[in-house]
């Protein structure tokens, strides 16, 4: 589902920006121009880890406003190894702002 449309990139990265600095402020103060999905998911994996580690309620805020799966929280919460989760978490954060602006693109009006 990830693509590397431009457009798609910059929406994400705004979203999600959006949403940390809301829970967070000036947690990604570091906000650039992403040329890829990959460059922005290494920063956000980043971001996710520094969370996990320093205010994990935070990111479980950030993830439910989100609107991440508590199902797929909680599979990756109880996998043994936890080194991982920051990337996967990252992926699923992407995942989902990609689902929500492909459902705003599709549902536009005049898309019918």
């Amino acid at each position: 589902m990830i693509s590397n449309d431009k457009s798609d990139i910059v929406e994400i990265s705004e979203s999600v920006a959006e949403i940390f600095d809301l829970q967070a402020p000036n947690s990604f103060t570091n906000l650039k121009d992403y040329r890829s999905f990959k460059e922005f998911k290494q920063y956000l994996t980043k971001k996710i880890s520094w969370l996990m580690d320093n205010k994990f309620d935070l990111l479980i805020n950030i993830l439910y406003r989100i609107d991440i799966g508590e199902e797929k929280l909680q599979r990756l919460f109880a996998d043994k190894n936890k080194q991982n989760i920051p990337e996967e978490l990252s992926d699923l954060i992407i995942e989902r702002q990609l689902q929500k602006i492909h459902f705003r693109k599709k549902h536009k009006p005049g898309n019918y």
